[in-house]
């Protein structure tokens, strides 16, 4: 999965108002494409959304997260949209052996690129957002490309590509979690 990356590959990721709204909605999605950085939103322009399920569920695209679980459940349960061809630089990152393996340490480690996370706990529902807001967004998936190559190299060098090629397709069975039922005992 991890030998050849190229522009085939999109990085991807999503903003949802988890920590705003009880029923967590989402509320944007980026990607990053050899043309640049795109901020998706789908509570402004859901039909912009739906032409991404045929590009997610194409295998001769490689989709680029980082902690991608959140991601695909909200990809799912929002939007219906099946994801093929994963990788996930947070899992690429424990594997190699980083204690450190939030997206911020691991781009200003091996990139040498700070990201600013002021913005991580933004009501990502509120709008008009901001052009400060927009950027931090598209910040989050500007560096996963270069990122995924650097991790590559080195679970290749470790001999632990195939470890991480069966995790990332664990990912692809991902599924939203169901509301869990009250119980008479609670």
């Amino acid at each position: 999965i991890l030998g050849n990356l190229s522009y085939h590959s999109i990085p991807i990721d999503t903003e949802a108002d988890s920590l705003y709204s009880y029923q967590e909605k989402a509320c944007l999605v980026q990607l990053t494409t050899e043309r640049g950085n795109a901020v998706l939103d789908p509570l402004r322009a859901p039909e912009g959304i739906a032409a991404l399920g045929p590009l997610l569920a194409d295998p001769a695209v490689l989709k680029v997260f980082h902690g991608a679980d959140y991601d695909l459940r909200q990809l799912k349960k929002a939007f219906g949209f099946a994801v093929c061809h994963i990788v996930d630089t947070m899992i690429a990152a424990q594997l190699v052996g980083r204690e450190r393996f939030g997206l911020s340490a691991l781009l200003e480690e091996h990139l040498g690129v700070r990201l600013d996370k002021r913005y991580q706990r933004a009501d990502w529902s509120r709008r008009p957002l901001g052009p400060e807001l927009l950027a931090y967004a598209a910040a989050d998936t500007a560096h996963l490309h270069a990122l995924a190559e650097r991790l590559s190299g080195e679970l290749s060098g470790l001999g632990r590509l195939g470890w991480a090629e069966e995790e990332f397709r664990h990912l692809e069975q991902v599924e939203p979690s169901a509301p869990r039922a009250p119980s008479c005992l609670e």
